[in-house]
């Protein structure tokens, strides 16, 4: 059976705001979770199927009550779809204690607060997809981030893994997805240097555009893909060759 109902964070931007609009071609229903509200407003309206909720990750109080907000309105949650983040490209030589708290906390301890707020429900319900998102930079060591947001993603990685391992026999679905460079706003710091020359030792001759991402995400998160869990999906362009 199809999942209807979908908990899409970040969805204001980028990735998690194709992602939506590619499930909406559906007959499914929403929340969509972002820090920026306005950003939701602007990309959702008045859309009934869509409730925008704020959402900072890393707020440990807002994961909660986010997914409670997002349960209120969905009823039940099929499927989670969690694309937001924070990223940095701040050098190991010039990262700090707080800067290396702040992306570990959205990123890492921001991502297994909200999954399990979520995965709290798809348990009582012995069903559920979840799917992550982590990064190409964990396997290559970065392009443009620093060492905090790699580390993050490595951490996703791993969380992943235990989470499907865990959460597996109750019937949840936790997987990911390795993005490479991705024509998005937190890509629209980097240079025309680096986009070039990421492009050019990209076998397909691009970067990724948002929605070659949230493809693949939907893809896991159906039942098309029910007997997946705990993979890492590479979605860019042989970039990088696991």
């Amino acid at each position: 059976m199809e999942p209807k109902t979908f908990i899409v964070t970040g969805a204001a931007s980028g990735i998690d705001r194709e992602c939506a609009r590619t499930l909406l071609k559906h007959d499914v229903r929403i929340a969509a979770l972002d820090i920026k509200t306005d950003g939701l407003a602007a990309a959702f309206g008045r859309d009934n199927r869509v409730a925008s909720i704020k959402l900072d990750l890393a707020d440990p109080g807002s994961c909660h009550t986010a997914v409670e907000q997002g349960r209120k309105h969905l009823g039940t949650i099929d499927a989670l779809l969690h694309f937001a983040a924070a990223w940095t490209g701040t050098r190991w030589e010039d990262s700090d204690a707080a800067e290396w708290a702040r992306i570990l906390s959205v990123n890492l301890t921001g991502t297994f607060l909200l999954t399990q707020a979520v995965a709290r429900h798809m348990v009582a319900a012995k069903s559920g997809a979840i799917v992550l998102t982590a990064s190409d930079s964990a396997k290559i060591g970065g392009i443009a981030g620093g060492p905090a947001y790699v580390a993050s993603k490595g951490g996703v990685i791993g969380l992943t893994r235990s989470l499907a391992r865990a959460l597996g026999p109750h019937g949840v679905r936790v997987n990911a997805i390795n993005p490479g460079a991705v024509d998005t706003p937190m890509t629209a710091t980097w240079s025309d240097e680096i986009k070039r020359a990421t492009a050019e030792r990209t076998p397909l001759g691009r970067i990724a555009r948002p929605d070659d991402i949230a493809d693949v995400a939907c893809f896991l998160a159906s039942d098309a893909a029910r007997f997946i869990t705990g993979e890492v999906v590479e979605v860019n362009g042989g970039f990088y060759f696991d």
